[in-house]
This record gives C-alpha cells, sequence and structure tokens, in this order.
C-alpha cells in the first residue's frame, strides 16, 4: 500500500467515525452501534472472574462495549478504553456511570503505537485490528495482545475483510480501508498469534451494509473474522 491510499484511507475512517458519534447515538436502530457484539458476552461468561480483573477495550469509540463491560466486571476491575478520537472517549467519559465500582481510563492512541502496561485478563477489538497501516501492523498488534494476556484471560476479536466497495455504477473495487486485509490473511495472522491458546470460535461471515457519502449511497461487502480464545494450556482448534 503506498503512503498516499494510507493517508485517505486514515483520513476516510476519522471523517466516518466523528460524523457516526457526532450523529447516530448507542442505542440506534438500524445501525451498529444499536447493542454489542454478541463475542462480548460470550468473552465475559468464558472470563468468568470472580476477582477484579484488567480489561481493555481497543477501538473503544463512545462505549459499543466498553459500557456495558463496566456493568459486567466484578468491583474493583479496571477498564482501559482505546481509540484514535479524543472526542469519542470525551463522549465515553460523560456517559460512563460514576456509581459502578470498575474504574474507567481512556488513552487517545492509534492501535500501532499501543502498548500495555500490565499483563491484562481481557481484551475486545472490534473492527479496530483493519485500521492498521499494513499486515505487519496487524500482526505485530496481536502478538503484542498475546503476550499480555495472563494466564486464563480471554481475547474477544472482530476483523472485517475482504472489503469492497460497490458504487452507483454498480463497479466493485477495494474499499478504502489502512489495511486491506483479506480472509485468508485474517485468520493466519490469528492462528499464528495465538497459537497457545484454546480457541473457542473461529468463523467467517459475509455482510453488507449502506454508507451514504455526500447523498450517494456505496455499498460495502465484507467477511467479518470473529475470533475468541482463551489463554491455556488446551490444545487449540483450527479456524
Amino acid at each position: 500500500m503506498d503512503q498516499g491510499w494510507y493517508d485517505r484511507a486514515r483520513a476516510e475512517t476519522i471523517r466516518y467515525h466523528d460524523e457516526l458519534y457526532r450523529n447516530v447515538p448507542l442505542g440506534t436502530a438500524g445501525s451498529w452501534l444499536r447493542r454489542p457484539h454478541r463475542l462480548l458476552g460470550e468473552a465475559v461468561r468464558l472470563l468468568a472472574a470472580r476477582r477484579p480483573v484488567t480489561a481493555h477495550d481497543l477501538g473503544a469509540g463512545v462505549g459499543r462495549h466498553a459500557l456495558p463491560l463496566m456493568h459486567e466486571l466484578q468491583a474493583g476491575s479496571r477498564l482501559v478504553a482505546v481509540d484514535l478520537l479524543d472526542s469519542a472517549l470525551a463522549a465515553l467519559r460523560a456517559a460512563a456511570p460514576s456509581d459502578l465500582p470498575v474504574s474507567l481510563e481512556t488513552r487517545q492512541c492509534d492501535l500501532a503505537d499501543f502498548t500495555f502496561d500490565t499483563p491484562t485478563d481481557l481484551v475486545v477489538a472490534f473492527s479496530a485490528v483493519e485500521h492498521l497501516p499494513d499486515l505487519d501492523g496487524v500482526r505485530a498488534l496481536l502478538d503484542r495482545i498475546a503476550a499480555a494476556t495472563a494466564p486464563g484471560g480471554v481475547v474477544a476479536i472482530a476483523i472485517f475483510a475482504d472489503r469492497y466497495e460497490i458504487g452507483p455504477d454498480r463497479t466493485a473495487r477495494p474499499a478504502l480501508l489502512e489495511s486491506a486485509i483479506t480472509a485468508a490473511q485474517a485468520r493466519d495472522v490469528l492462528r499464528s498469534a495465538f497459537c497457545g491458546f484454546r480457541v473457542v470460535e473461529a468463523d467467517a461471515t459475509d455482510s453488507e451494509v449502506t454508507e451514504t457519502r455526500d447523498g450517494v449511497d456505496h455499498r460495502l461487502s465484507t467477511t467479518m473474522i470473529t475470533f475468541l480464545a482463551q489463554h491455556g494450556s488446551v490444545v487449540r482448534r483450527e479456524p
């Protein structure tokens, strides 16, 4: 990928999410902000911690997953929400309940530069890692997640791969996205990074959504790779 493509893709990512978060509240029907992904609940149940934990939400946005996590984690837990957009994190802080015994920390950071300051018990990353600059960046982030996950810890990841945009002229072309990762590449890097983990789910689902830009509808076709795994010594299942 050339630098020009990356710069345009990053600008589009910022524009799209900033506009969405300003105009579409959490819980809005018909949007992906309506509810948390089902994998979040499965991850929390798998963690089954009866003690305070440290959790990370990478690409947290305005709190689609961070806010439900604050209600689910045990008292005394620490939740670190990471996002590129400071405006999104400000909205998350404003929406966070003040009466829950779970501490919320926000870090404004490009995931390409993000590092863990402590071991973590739970990492969720939904539609986040594909916004890394390239496949090497994706691989490096997943390796850092795996290295930081404590024994018994859980990772829940969703990667949108094979993204194609179908414009008004019905011509399909690669979507303007920082990392044009394919489903096969996503499976490979997940398998490599989490080779010592017990894989609970590794699935692929095709989907299509419509985005409106400057009054013109664009359809986005994608394959969503969902991955749920737990750090442990149990022999893993192949995706």
